[in-house]
């Protein structure tokens, strides 16, 4: 869910509920106010009639209108005190029942005490409520939909610097060389983001310039000395002094400082691919390029009179980078021959996006998804580095393609999806 559709779940509902309890605040107020108005009213003829009476010691004459009336009861023996009653009376004129606000209180003429009544219509009192009331409801209504768009589309301006920041975050690639170009803002947060996201990304492109000088210096400097070693090895084995002890011993040194050099070429390329230095792509003739390699390693698989069958569509396209793709086939072809037995096969299928290669061999000791990790080898006891098919799984996973390893005795089954992920 978005932030600004979680605030608009948050906010407005909240906002409606203030306004509502509002609402109804201010229409009991305002009820109470129009009431003592009234009242107040109905105060001001009592005034007046106590006027007329001490000015004409006699009661002003009773009067019956729409709106007022006033009364005087003399039959009373007891006259209650002075009070305010609300009460409906019929209007035979309308035909309806109306509300009025009543003021009854005592009044001494010539030492006789009588009632005093004093009404006056609610009606307008009530129509201006209830008027006062629909406008209020309307202006709660209205102010919900301007809020409402406000959110939806003054909101969703304010936020276009983030959303800017984001995409181009999510575009950086750390091998482009590229810097971050942001919009300025003059929302502080969001320009502290922006700086924060430049600092963070020019950090990032400089260890990582340093982590790719280094590895390649590194590799570099660790092949000089084993190229050395190895000459001199070979020197050694070449001299006709050596018993079969020094021969021996020799002889595994050796083949220890090729399989240094073998696991430095390898971990090499692991890093560049983890760096992404291998980013060009293009559209790799993927029938071809087996067919090459096949031919390739046709004198490796003879070596163990191992067959290969071919299965393969002409003119299957890849988009990917050629150099890993090449990489790719060459250690898949390398691993069917040598984990292949002797007089073995090799079948190759390639249809539509689909390659697979099957090769004859032992169980594996491991479980087939695990293969795919580094240093995990299908038999301990071989010399194999372990490395192969973890660099075919990173190519795959650098590429967005699919693998998968599968083993149905006798044969090891290695099946690639060349479809995008």
């Amino acid at each position: 869910m978005k932030l600004l559709s979680k605030y608009n779940r948050i906010n407005i509902p909240i906002i409606i509920v203030v306004l509502l309890i509002s609402s109804v605040v201010y229409y009991s107020m305002l009820h109470v106010l129009l009431i003592h108005l009234v009242g107040h009213d109905l105060e001001i003829e009592e005034q007046e009639i106590r006027a007329f009476v001490k000015n004409n010691d006699s009661l002003p004459g009773a009067s019956i209108y729409r709106d007022q009336q006033i009364s005087f009861d003399t039959s009373l023996k007891e006259v209650p005190p002075r009070n305010f009653t609300t009460l409906i009376n019929y209007d035979k004129g309308e035909g309806e029942n109306e509300l009025y606000r009543r003021l009854t209180f005592p009044i001494k003429v010539k030492n006789k005490v009588y009632q005093a009544s004093v009404s006056k219509s609610q009606e307008e009192v009530e129509y201006l409520i209830k008027m006062i009331a629909y406008i209020t409801l309307l202006i709660i209504v209205v102010l919900i939909g301007v809020l409402m768009i406000v959110n939806r589309f003054v909101l969703a301006n304010l936020w276009k610097p983030f959303h800017s920041t984001l995409e181009q975050l999510k575009q950086f690639n750390i091998s482009a060389k590229n810097k971050l170009q942001l919009k300025d803002t003059k929302i502080t947060e969001f320009a502290e983001l922006n700086e924060t996201a430049v600092a963070m990304t020019d950090k990032v492109s400089n260890d990582y310039e340093t982590l790719k000088s280094f590895t390649e210096n590194a590799s570099h400097e660790i092949q000089t000395p084993l190229a050395i070693m190895k000459m001199k090895l070979e020197l050694l084995m070449q001299s006709e002094n050596m018993n079969e002890v020094q021969m021996n011993c020799i002889s595994a040194l050796n083949e220890a400082t090729d399989r240094l050099s073998r696991l430095n070429q390898s971990l090499l390329l692991l890093t560049k691919i983890d760096n992404s230095q291998f980013i060009d792509v293009e559209n790799v003739d993927l029938s071809d390029l087996l067919l090459n390699h096949i031919n390739n390693y046709e004198e490796l698989a003879s070596s163990k009179n191992i067959s290969i069958k071919k299965n393969i569509s002409p003119s299957v396209h890849v988009l990917a980078n050629r150099s890993l793709m090449e990489i790719l086939i060459s250690n898949i072809m390398v691993n069917t021959i040598k984990h292949n037995y002797k007089n073995g096969w090799i079948e190759i299928n390639v249809s539509g996006n689909i390659l697979s290669v099957s090769n004859t061999g032992k169980k594996p000791s491991v479980n087939t998804n695990q293969l795919f990790e580094r240093f995990k080898k299908s038999d301990s006891s071989s010399d194999s580095l372990g490395l192969g098919l973890a660099i075919v799984k990173k190519i795959c996973d650098t590429c967005g393609f699919q693998v998968a390893y599968n083993y149905t005795e006798p044969m090891h089954t290695i099946t690639f999806n060349f479809l995008k992920k």
